[in-house]
């Protein structure tokens, strides 16, 4: 009886790494939303800025603020990027599943492109302020 209670219980349940790595990748996913709202908010200020309607809004950063938050958010991701390939060497030995491994692909790339947004934003606000 215990026996066939095992057995049932191993075919029932995930192996423990891949449910470790499914719920890394959940959590990665989720952080990749954030991240891409970001990008969105960022990509509506670059279309107010170039839409070429300067009545509705400033034409300039003129103390900086949002050009400082701007680098902000880009060392921090840049930081975030550096911290999860560390992760990834240190507790996966850089192999993962397939779930975990599109996690990780989707959040690099939607990171490269908010920090692009970015710097693109902060440019143009320099631009402006100058």
């Amino acid at each position: 009886m215990f026996r066939k209670l095992v057995s049932l219980f191993v075919r029932l349940l995930p192996a423990p790494r891949a449910w470790v790595e499914l719920r890394c990748a959940r959590r990665l996913d989720r952080l990749a939303c954030r991240l891409q709202g970001m990008h969105v908010r960022i990509a509506v200020m670059q279309h107010h800025l170039t839409d070429g309607d300067t009545k509705t809004g400033p034409a300039s950063d003129a103390d900086g603020s949002l050009r400082r938050m701007l680098a902000g958010l880009r060392a921090e991701l840049a930081r975030m990027r550096c911290d999860l390939a560390r992760w990834h060497v240190r507790e996966c030995g850089g192999e993962s599943g397939v779930r975990l491994a599109a996690a990780l692909a989707r959040l690099n790339r939607i990171a490269v492109d908010t920090n692009a947004a970015a710097l693109k934003l902060e440019a143009e606000l320099e631009a402006r302020a100058r």
